[in-house]
């Protein structure tokens, strides 16, 4: 009896190893596959991000700070800010790439992590990037950048020595008419006081109530 029933128990294992059924695997040389949904180490994109900080302000453990990356955007970046992530405090919620506003990070697939120093699971821009500009199209773009400031920098100032031209005009005018006012009320003044000058009686000279003079 005892026989019959260690020959069962070998006889499954038996049967599904010679079936090719997996039961173990050869981690981490042989990965298995992950779903689309995976929540593993963040992929950013650094050509659209434009270092708006919002997955350091939505971030409910405070494990990403903002730091300098060269292979951005600075069209769009002018700080050339990217977001850093701790590890040892994510918990992987997901909340960081559903505030992004251009969808320059998303959850990926990479899964490992370890590291001997508290360090090595803490990983900047230049690791996360899987989408950066070449040091030549950045010169590019920094010289795109300061061209299209430049021309801002001028128009505003055109714009301000304008501004400051039509006030002047403005108040010649203004004077001009407030002295063109004044000399109509002056002559009218003029006009106004000969009558009541010669309504007045003469010095020396009384009237009597039947009216004659004396």
């Amino acid at each position: 009896m005892l026989k019959r029933k260690m020959i069962k128990n070998f006889a499954w294992p038996l049967k599904t190893a010679t079936h090719g059924v997996e039961f173990t695997r050869l981690y981490p040389e042989v990965m298995m596959e992950l779903p689309a949904a995976e929540r593993g180490i963040h992929e950013l994109d650094a050509t659209i991000c434009i270092g708006c900080a919002s997955c350091v302000r939505i971030c409910p453990n405070s494990c990403i700070e903002m730091v300098p990356y060269k292979f951005g955007n600075p069209l769009k970046n002018k700080k050339m800010q990217f977001p850093q992530i701790d590890y040892g405090r994510c918990m992987f919620c997901g909340l960081c790439v559903d505030e992004c506003p251009v969808e320059c990070l998303k959850m990926g697939k990479k899964v490992t992590m370890a590291g001997w120093e508290r360090e090595d699971i803490i990983k900047g821009p230049g690791e996360m990037a899987v989408k950066k500009f070449s040091p030549k199209e950045v010169a590019n773009l920094e010289a795109e950048a300061k061209r299209i400031a430049a021309e801002k920098a001028a128009a505003k100032k055109a714009a301000a020595k304008e501004g400051a031209k039509k006030p002047a005009k403005e108040g010649a005018a203004s004077e001009g008419a407030n002295n063109n006012a004044a000399k109509k009320k002056a002559a009218a003044g003029e006009g106004g006081d000969a009558p009541k000058t010669a309504e007045k009686p003469a010095e020396g000279t009384t009237t009597s109530k039947e009216g004659g003079a004396t």
